[in-house]
């Protein structure tokens, strides 16, 4: 079964409540990401919001990373999702999870953009990742 991309759903619970605030640092962590996922970034955006919280997006020439930031909860939801045979969106999980020392994961992979034999597209639901407590 032939996807177009790879999508990863994730909850970073127990982060770095600091971290989550941080747009600057947001911003350079999901860089960082993409580049750990061998991923062509095309630009980004981030916002930090009052009195807390970022949200941002990385567009890749594969698809996007995102992230939006619950500090106040230690909370970070991310999506992961990448295109072609040479990106790993797995690899840009890792170096968020790391990066915001998440204590518990949920993650969640798709596969999208499979084709039907009608000529429509659908996805199909590929892995579940579930660390409930993490090591350093």
């Amino acid at each position: 079964m032939k996807a177009l991309g790879r999508h990863i759903v994730c909850e970073l619970s127990g982060c770095q409540r600091a971290a989550l605030s941080d747009i600057n640092g947001i911003a350079a962590m999901m860089i960082a990401a993409a580049k750990a996922a061998r991923a062509t970034i095309m630009e980004s955006a981030f916002h930090r919001f009052e009195p807390q919280g970022v949200s941002g997006t990385v567009i890749l020439a594969e698809s996007h990373l995102s992230i939006h930031t619950w500090p106040e909860k230690g909370y970070a939801a991310m999506d992961f999702y990448t295109c072609g045979d040479h990106t790993d969106p797995w690899l840009a999980f890792q170096h968020a999870v790391h990066s915001l020392r998440a204590t518990s994961v949920l993650a969640t992979e798709l596969k999208r953009g499979i084709e039907k034999s009608d000529g429509e597209f659908t996805h199909v639901l590929s892995r579940n990742h579930d660390t409930r407590v993490l090591t350093a």
